[in-house]
């Protein structure tokens, strides 16, 4: 969202630094959370909205959620006590073999299955 944020520069600028260091992976649910916001938060067309998504499929690597991916994003929620959302965000995170999550709405150091930590960019 920060990429296209007019509002915040000061988290635009660190989204974008992300995306300068490194090959990142989104899923389909992050294009799906994006569309969502842009449309009803934002007010942004259709049109607009599948422009931007375009720019973030060019940009991203982007993991498709499968049925595997909600079967183990409910043994994650089991577990780790994570929203649904959540929990399917890490599942395609390591299902991708991500070492790091970015995330503002996790908690910054969780290191989950001893193999994945969630980061927040945007902690001061």
């Amino acid at each position: 969202m920060y990429l296209f944020s007019v509002d915040e520069e000061q988290k635009r600028r660190k989204a974008e630094k992300l995306l300068q260091a490194g090959a990142l992976v989104i899923s389909t649910q992050v294009l799906n959370e994006f569309s969502n916001v842009m449309l009803r938060k934002f007010g942004l067309s259709a049109q607009d909205v599948e422009l931007a998504c375009r720019e973030l499929t060019n940009a991203f690597t982007v993991s498709a959620v499968t049925v595997a991916t909600i079967f183990s994003a409910l043994k994650l929620k089991a577990r780790y006590g994570f929203s649904y959302f959540d929990a399917l965000m890490v599942s395609s995170a390591l299902e991708q073999g991500c070492s790091t999550l970015y995330s503002e709405d996790l908690q910054h150091g969780l290191v989950v299955e001893d193999r994945l930590t969630v980061i927040n960019p945007f902690r001061d």
